[in-house]
């Protein structure tokens, strides 16, 4: 064999080995770039998807909670106002348990008693112990239930006497229907919610966008009626009625009949004032973080559209 032909082959050989040298270096690099892509990618949805579920928790708790528990509103009597009403009265006003309860007496040894209450979408409750009321019996505070239903049609509570309503026809009044009207749109609240965990549920384990899109949708529905609940609750109170008028509960009294229509015979009403408590603040927080539930549905829809990745993660 000729020296060129030697030297012909040696160049090939070279020639190929450099290619397989290349071929080899350049396949790592694909593999390395492609997984750091990957890496960078995974934590995103799984946080985000982790983030939307502790956010949808949290603001269904506060909306069920609120909606069930009876601290929507503080009945109280300002004490300054009943002294000045009952001056020229002929019947004094006696003070109870540091000044709490007022007891004004009307007729045949009977008295009207004007307590605190708080309120929520279903009932009306005393707020007293069982200790403070029994203290209460030996002035004649009468054996009743603590608490009553605002869903009874012409009584308060039809087994108990101190609370029957049916000379203010109840339903007719304007305030009880709005209180109506607050028990059914926080029923549908209610309803909503349980409709839109069971479809984030099926959208997230059978990966079903529009699932999960119409999850936000619903949570954002919720955050609505809550919303008019709160109005409602908010504004029953502010229609301009007559002092002397019982607006259906008789709420702040615990008397027959005929003594509590005594007892707004002084206008004693005037003295009577409704405050917000926890449960409307549970409520008002449970309705922005459904809305930022929403949003966080919507992003969550959008991640899995548009990153195959991700929708294959989660």
């Amino acid at each position: 064999m000729s020296r060129n032909n030697i030297l012909t082959l040696m160049a090939t050989s070279q020639t190929q080995r450099r290619k397989i040298n290349n071929n080899q270096t350049n396949v790592p690099s694909i593999n390395t770039a492609s997984a750091d892509q990957i890496s960078c990618i995974t934590p995103l949805p799984i946080f985000f998807l982790f983030v939307t579920l502790l956010l949808t928790l949290s603001a269904t708790a506060l909306l069920c909670l609120a909606v069930m528990t009876d601290h929507w509103e503080n009945i109280k009597w300002d004490r300054s106002v009943l002294e000045r009403l009952t001056n020229n009265t002929p019947r004094a006003l006696f003070w109870h348990l540091d000044g709490k309860v007022a007891q004004l007496p009307t007729r045949h040894g009977r008295s009207v008693f004007l307590v605190p209450m708080h309120s929520g979408i279903w009932t009306l409750c005393i707020d007293l112990s069982e200790n403070e009321m029994r203290q209460l019996g030996q002035y004649g505070f009468p054996h009743t239930n603590k608490c009553v239903s605002y869903l009874l049609d012409n009584s308060m509570n039809v087994q108990d006497e101190y609370f029957e309503n049916k000379d203010y026809q109840m339903i007719r009044h304007p305030t009880m229907r709005m209180q109506n009207l607050s028990i059914s749109c926080s029923l549908v609240c209610l309803i909503v919610l349980a409709s839109a965990a069971l479809l984030g549920a099926f959208g997230i384990f059978q990966r079903q966008i529009s699932a999960i899109l119409v999850t936000g949708v619903m949570y954002l529905l919720a955050a609505l009626f809550a919303l008019f609940t709160l109005m409602i609750v908010h504004f029953k109170r502010s229609q301009n009625l007559p002092l002397t008028e019982s607006d259906g509960v008789i709420e702040g009294f615990v008397a027959k009949r005929s003594d509590a229509r005594m007892a707004m015979a002084f206008n004693l009403l005037e003295a009577r004032f409704f405050m917000t408590s926890w449960s409307f603040d549970l409520a008002l927080g449970g309705v922005v973080l459904c809305g930022a539930t929403y949003v966080l549905w919507t992003m969550l829809s959008k991640i899995m559209r548009y990153n195959p990745i991700s929708a294959l993660l989660i």
